[in-house]
């Protein structure tokens, strides 16, 4: 009985050692044909950020918050005085640049531009004549001219005296009496340069009251030109493209000189102001670009430029008033009163060379090497990918750059980032878009 049970277990001991085998066997690593396990490969190296050294220039941004504005604005006025003819505006109407806003009368300063001409004609014929002498056809028709401004005269001065005493009643208003007035005017010289033509042409001209005729008619001339220009002023044209915001009277009003009509608005033309730092207000000459963004529009971005730049600090504050012109428009969204952020982008060149902070060593490495006292840098070899110690002097520092005064040349490649866990000679991985 002994005997079978040990024969069993001889028997089971066996079934499984060739079980094991079978399976050692089978198994691709467990093989004699297996890689030999004591060659490793080799460690690749660490992965570093590099970084070019090279001369140029920084850049900073500075943000304030900014509320949109109207740009230009203008309140308009006649410069001459009369009764609206055509002012059909209504607020919300549009005008583009020159086109007519509203008009005046016109009737009453054609008529001076009128006389100013007769009387020039008139002149200047009689200058001729003094200049010429006068022949029998030219003594008769002297004649003429003196009797016909002697009875524009006489009818202009009935005009006026009758004018005068309506006036001194508030029976006339004072445009009619001014007209009136400037009408007897024109004429009383008128028939005075007829008069001097006729006595000319009697009794011929001196050298002097040729040279006086001629002052006349530059007198005249300018007379002409004055009335002209009322004349013109009757009309009132846009002098931008914009929307009319205001309408302060009515058609077929009278209106006196320099008394607002209208507002206009160029709702194309934006503006904001900013109260920046005293900073900012030394450096607007450094300022490359300025960016607006509302809270009512967040997707949009729109550009702007410095417009005005106040030099003087604000009342009760340390602050200077920028005003920038932003390019935006009803059409794009803005709106006037939108509140927003108005950023600065400043450069200021520098010929130093600049590395990131990060990339700095300051005394040893893990290896224990370099002076304590000193800072350095890895450079790195493209060819072989390995980093070497420089030991650099170092300036001042811009933001999360550090200067370097020496140690390093234009084109050089260093790490960095994760300086301070390297050794020298160290092999190193690149990015693969570098």
């Amino acid at each position: 009985m002994n005997y079978v049970k040990s024969h069993c277990r001889r028997s089971v001991f066996r079934f499984a050692v060739l079980t094991a085998l079978f399976l050692l066997s089978a198994c691709p690593a467990c093989r004699h044909d297996a890689p030999d396990s004591q060659s490793e490969p080799e460690k690749p190296g660490r992965l570093v950020q590099p970084y070019l050294v090279s001369n140029g220039a920084t850049t900073e941004t500075r943000t304030f918050p900014v509320v949109i504005k109207e740009g230009a604005s203008a309140k308009l006025s006649f410069r001459v005085p009369g009764k609206l003819e055509n002012f059909d505006v209504t607020p919300g109407r549009r005008f583009n640049k020159g086109d007519v806003v509203a008009q005046l009368e016109t009737r009453d300063y054609q008529l001076v531009v009128d006389r100013c001409q007769q009387a020039l004609v008139e002149a200047r014929a009689g200058l001729k004549a003094m200049e010429t002498g006068a022949r029998p056809e030219d003594l008769d028709s002297a004649e003429a001219g003196y009797e016909a401004a002697k009875s524009q005269r006489e009818t202009a001065e009935k005009q006026y005296r009758r004018m005068e005493s309506l006036h001194s009643d508030g029976t006339a208003s004072e445009v009619q009496f001014d007209l009136a007035k400037s009408t007897y005017d024109a004429a009383v010289a008128a028939e005075r340069a007829a008069e001097k033509t006729l006595e000319k042409a009697r009794k011929g001209s001196r050298e002097e009251e040729v040279e006086m005729m001629r002052a006349k008619i530059a007198g005249l001339e300018i007379d002409l030109q004055l009335a002209e220009n009322k004349l013109k002023d009757t009309t009132l044209v846009a002098p931008f493209s914009g929307v009319v915001t205001e309408k302060f009277f009515d058609n077929h009003e009278t209106i006196a000189p320099g008394v607002t009509i209208v507002t206009l608005v160029d709702d194309k033309s934006f503006e904001g102001e900013l109260s920046v730092t005293e900073e900012i207000a030394l450096r607007v000459g450094d300022v490359q670009k300025v960016e607006c963004s509302f809270e009512a529009i967040p997707d949009r971005v729109f550009s702007a430029t410095i417009k005005e730049a106040s030099t003087s600090v604000q009342k009760n504050s340390r602050s200077y008033l920028t005003t920038i012109s932003i390019d935006a428009s009803e059409q794009d969204g803005a709106l006037i009163g939108m509140a927003g952020i108005a950023k600065l982008t400043l450069s200021e060149s520098n010929s130093s060379m600049l590395v990131p902070v990060s990339a700095l060593v300051v005394g040893a490495d893990q290896s224990g090497d370099a002076a304590p006292e000193t800072t350095n840098v890895w450079v790195v070899d493209k060819d072989s990918l390995t980093i070497s110690r420089r030991v650099v002097k170092i300036g001042d520092t811009v933001d999360d750059r550090a200067e370097i005064l020496e140690g390093l040349s234009e084109g050089e490649t260093i790490v960095g980032a994760g300086a301070r866990f390297l050794t020298d000679g160290q092999k190193i991985r690149l990015p693969e878009d570098i």
